[in-house]
């Protein structure tokens, strides 16, 4: 298996942004094989907040990202293969969430973001990593890897800030705090 290099629960691993501090507590991953579509949904977006230059980055990205009138901002290198890209904020209860909608040409091309299709089984994996508290009703886990039938839509959520260290956990800070400021 490669190196990931896509990480579904930072925003900025799908946009060219330097320092990306942006991330989601719940981020939910669905594909679709037979229309060749991934929707990756980042849910309750945070910060660590642990100085004003900090507040000032992240505010920074913020504005990038949302104002798509300007497009402002630019895909990441690795989406290259993807030949349609959408994203998408919504407002949720008083928070954000976003949406991002990819087209695929080909299986491989999911590699980027670490899933792999076995073509001979007709079945895709994601590495199992317990930290991420990856949670699925149509996967099973085998060993280190949770598995999905090649013919129909699945996903997957990650949680991977559940045992956030203490020293971080009191920088923590919304996203919803930080516009609001």
């Amino acid at each position: 298996m490669e190196t990931v290099k896509i990480l579904f629960f930072i925003l900025s691993s799908f946009f060219k942004t330097e320092g990306g501090q942006i991330a989601a507590d719940t981020t939910t991953v669905t594909i679709d094989p037979k229309s060749r579509e991934i929707e990756i949904v980042q849910e309750n977006l945070f910060t660590v907040i642990q100085s004003e230059s900090d507040s000032t980055l992240v505010l920074e990205q913020w504005k990038k990202l949302s104002d798509q009138k300007t497009g402002a901002y630019t895909w990441a290198r690795d989406l290259d293969a993807f030949p349609i890209k959408d994203f998408g904020i919504e407002p949720v209860n008083n928070d954000f969430q976003t949406r991002l909608k990819l087209s695929y040409a080909s299986e491989s091309d999911l590699r980027v973001m670490g899933i792999w299709y076995d073509e001979g089984k007709n079945q895709f994996s994601v590495n199992h990593i317990p930290e991420q508290h990856i949670k699925t009703k149509e996967g099973r886990l085998d060993g280190n890897y949770w598995l999905f039938d090649g013919d129909r839509t699945f996903s997957f959520s990650l949680e991977p800030f559940l045992e956030m260290p203490e020293r971080f956990k009191k920088f923590k800070k919304g996203l919803n705090e930080i516009i609001d400021e």
